[in-house]
Formats: C-alpha cells, structure tokens, sequence
C-alpha cells in the first residue's frame, strides 16, 4: 500500500507539512556544516554531517509523499526538470561571474562547482528517462 497523500486533507496535513519544511531546513543546515568541517580538515565530521544530512532530506520527502506533494509520474516528471537542471549552469556560471567581479574568487568557484553539478544532474536525468523510454 502506497503511503502517497494519506495525510493530505486530514488533520494532520499542516503538522506534516511543517514537519518536512523542519527536515528540509535541517538537512541544508547539516549539508551546511559538513562543508564547513570539510574545509577544517574534519573529515569524520563532515562524512557524519554528510549522512545525517541526507536522512533528513529523506525525511523530508516521506513528508512530501504523505501529504502528495510530489508527481506521482515519476518519468514524465523527470523530463520536464531535466531541462532545468541544465539550464542552471549557464546561469550559475553567470552569477559565478558576477560573484567573481567583486573579488569573491573562492565563493565564485564553489558556485562554478555547484553548476557542473546541475549540468550533471540535467544529463543523469536524460539518460534515466530515454532508458525507461525504450
């Protein structure tokens, strides 16, 4: 039994909700953390910051899915944020751009870094959905 949109219309759809905004908030601010003990040489930390991140991003989506805030059409999802993925880089690297014009070099990098990762993202996506399509 699929646990999509049981709580949607109940009264406990708002708790859910802040629930997953929580869990949202917190799995940037461990993410968060992780870069910083990353850059402290903190490697341990920030593998453990790292994972506690990506449980409460998981967190957060069981919120998502309980209250039916997701698409349930995974692949026809999936296509249409494709391309906005890869539309990213070109305006990160913008912003990387203007980042880097007044003398924020390593902050201009780190977002140059983050625009790869979208482009990836973009490309990943392309090749899930033409790999269902076939």
């Amino acid at each position: 039994m699929s646990i999509y949109g049981v709580t949607k219309g109940t009264k406990f759809e708002e708790q859910v909700d802040k629930n997953g905004k929580g869990e949202e908030q917190g799995a940037g601010m461990y993410a968060g953390l992780a870069f910083l003990a990353k850059e402290r040489g903190l490697d341990e930390l920030s593998e453990v910051l790292l994972k506690i991140a990506v449980d409460e991003m998981r967190h957060a989506g069981i919120y998502a899915v309980l209250n039916g805030h997701t698409n349930q059409d995974i692949f026809e999802f999936l296509k249409k944020i494709a391309p906005a993925e890869s539309n990213a880089f070109v305006k990160l690297n913008q912003f990387a751009s203007q980042v880097r014009e007044i003398g924020l070099e390593d902050a201009a990098k780190q977002i140059e870094s983050i625009a790869m990762d979208e482009r990836h993202h973009g490309e990943l996506l392309v090749k899930l959905v033409d790999k269902e399509s076939k």
